[in-house]
């Protein structure tokens, strides 16, 4: 599977994510950035096909982490590549780079509340557009603890909608009770 992805950038760190996430998931290393996944323990006393079984499981595990590392740094660009240069795992990687561009601070979360609710349809835009421009600001207000509840969401996704729209709004269940 070729799989291409928009590089880590100052603006992107949201979608990147996302997008590293779903890579990581197809390549089966996802569990070892979650820490759902550890080396696999050697049992004292193993012997013969135990000690083969092992050891491919060691292998199988170390490659799944090296590709992990890889597709982390690949899909970082240059400079923020010196973030996480010579680390080489990729759980340390994830966690310095969440780090580096999730600020938690008071200030963000206020601006994308704000740009949240301040964002409208624009001219000749599609709904899914704009339904996946306030997603993705939702997106980022989770990533500062601060989530949008859904009456919210439902609420300023219809908001702002053209007049031809006003069926869709009588009959949204979101909205309803």
């Amino acid at each position: 599977m070729d799989i291409s992805i928009e590089k880590l950038n100052a603006n992107n760190y949201s979608t990147w994510k996302e997008d590293v996430k779903v890579v990581l998931m197809e390549k089966g290393s996802w569990k070892i950035i979650t820490e759902e996944e550890k080396v696999p323990d050697k049992l004292s006393g193993i012997e013969g096909e135990e000690v083969r079984t092992y050891q491919k499981l060691l292998k199988d595990y170390n490659l799944r982490k090296d590709r992990a590392y890889s597709v982390i740094y690949l899909s970082s660009e240059k400079e923020y590549r010196l973030l996480i240069a010579g680390i080489e795992d990729p759980v340390k990687a994830w966690k310095i780079l969440e780090e580096h561009f999730r600020p938690d601070s008071r200030a963000r979360a206020i601006g994308l509340t704000d740009e949240f609710f301040s964002c409208r349809v624009c001219p000749d835009e599609d709904i899914g557009i704009y339904a996946a421009r306030l997603k993705h600001i939702s997106t980022q207000l989770a990533d500062c603890d601060k989530p949008i509840k859904d009456w919210y969401h439902a609420f300023q996704s219809i908001r702002y909608l053209p007049p031809d729209y006003a069926g869709i709004v009588q009959a949204s269940p979101s909205m309803s009770g």
